[in-house]
């Protein structure tokens, strides 16, 4: 899946596109990694759900299985809810680039699941390291009044003290040492540099109604 890195430089360029005030740029952000926090990558978030319930992964695609179930807050622009939404659509357009495109290629031949999910962590936690962001919610009422939104989504439990552990675990972005040095395997710069751009795009057209014809 995309690092926390690449789904907040992706939100940031889409909630360039709504315009959106400052506080509802922050709720939009904060939704961009939502599905992620309950998932057990930031340890001082206590209450850990499994990854397919915060994202939506059961019959059909999660960001249809979100919408379906959003839809009244999504069609209203609601940032935090559009955020989430663009979290879920940002993994499978990730995903399913690296899949569709490593099947047709030798660097995946004989490759079990497993090893390609390796090369597909790998190359997308390189890519990561290019960003450095945070959401930039200080204030401690602003995040109990974020928390009491986003536990409003089924599968969603956070606490306004776990938003504050994402943002410490985003400003310290150990990422960026850990990968520096690192070559990617199957990607390249230029190659996810496009797909970070066609995510946004596609997200665009298909919920914020734009056409770039």
């Amino acid at each position: 899946m995309p690092g926390w890195n690449i789904h907040l430089e992706a939100g940031k360029r889409v909630a360039d596109k709504l315009k959106l005030s400052a506080k509802k740029r922050r709720q939009f952000l904060l939704g961009c990694i939502l599905p992620d926090i309950n998932n057990g990558y930031v340890s001082e978030v206590k209450t850990e759900i499994p990854h397919k319930e915060t994202h939506y992964a059961f019959d059909q695609k999660s960001s249809l299985n979100f919408y379906e179930e959003n839809k009244e807050k999504i069609d209203a622009k609601d940032p935090l809810f559009l955020g989430c939404l663009f979290h879920l659509y940002t993994d499978g357009y990730f995903n399913y680039d690296f899949y569709r495109t490593i099947k047709r290629s030798p660097i995946g031949e004989n490759l079990t699941h497993e090893e390609k999910r390796k090369i597909k962590h790998h190359d997308f936690w390189i890519y990561d390291s290019n960003f450095n962001h945070h959401i930039g919610i200080e204030d401690k009422k602003e995040a109990e009044e974020m928390a009491e939104i986003a536990n409003k989504i089924n599968n969603i439990k956070i606490t306004p003290t776990d938003i504050k552990n994402a943002e410490t675990a985003l400003k310290d972005n150990k990422i960026s040492t850990k990968a520096r040095g690192q070559e990617y395997i199957f990607y390249n710069q230029q190659r996810l540099d496009h797909l970070l751009d066609s995510a946004v795009e596609g997200f665009s057209k298909k919920y914020l109604g734009e056409n770039h014809a």
